[in-house]
């Protein structure tokens, strides 16, 4: 008899009971930071040059791509608009702000660059996908692992990484020491660098290999992962579950 579509069966049900039952997690929660001050060396790490010259003959603040290594004097054309650099900004003024600010446009995560004064005028800066920008910031720091275990972006940012095929998963007091100290250092890195976030894992065993089994899962602050420290962390965290 053919089972019916989105119908599980009896042994279907009582697998994923146990999985589910057994599937560890850490998680904090609170408010989600959507907006952040950042220092200008971060600009650069992102890949960008904070300029001061003219935007359609007019005196103005942008940034420029590092790559195209523009100078003092050097001019361009961008989607129609001329452009001129004057000045590659080294420093801000005391009452000045670069921020950076995450929000949902058009169904997916977007990141914002600001450049705000002490009257509270702003500037955009550039306008991103959050996706677009996390994986080349992923790929300039070497974060392998989260390029591999990266799934989306929006306000928040989910990573999975999984080794070998599920199975029945283990309780809690039969995971080996390597899962174990995943759990509690995964609750340390959120507390410590992200102040909210959540992290599952779930346990299969190993395989003929005597590699690890496992499925892993990771959702924390978009803003958050543009720090070092915190990107830092939970990709080393994934090299050590190898």
């Amino acid at each position: 008899m053919k089972k019916r579509a989105g119908k599980l069966t009896a042994e279907e049900l009582l697998a994923k009971h146990q999985v589910a039952l057994n599937t560890f997690v850490r998680e904090v929660w609170g408010e989600i930071p959507m907006e952040e001050e950042v220092p200008l060396k971060a600009l650069r790490s992102w890949g960008f040059d904070l300029v001061r010259g003219l935007r359609g003959g007019k005196e103005a603040l942008f940034v420029t791509p590092t790559e195209k290594g523009y100078e003092p004097g050097d001019t361009f054309e961008e989607e129609g608009e001329l452009f001129e650099v004057r000045e590659l900004v080294k420093e801000l003024g005391p009452r000045e702000k670069l921020l950076i600010e995450v929000t949902l446009e058009d169904r997916r995560g977007v990141v914002r660059g600001l450049h705000r004064t002490h009257l509270q005028e702003e500037t955009v800066l550039f306008t991103l996908p959050a996706a677009e920008l996390l994986l080349a910031f992923f790929k300039k720091h070497g974060y392998g692992k989260l390029l591999e275990a990266f799934v989306s972006s929006g306000i928040t940012t989910e990573f999975l990484q999984k080794n070998g095929e599920g199975g029945k998963a283990y309780p809690f007091e039969a995971l080996p020491p390597k899962m174990r100290r995943a759990l509690r250092e995964a609750k340390d890195v959120i507390q410590k660098y992200a102040g909210v976030g959540r992290f599952t894992l779930a346990y299969f065993g190993t395989n003929k290999d005597e590699e690890d089994r496992y499925i892993v899962t990771w959702l924390l602050p978009t803003i958050c992962l543009f720090r070092v420290e915190l990107a830092e962390h939970v990709d080393k965290l994934l090299a050590a579950l190898d």
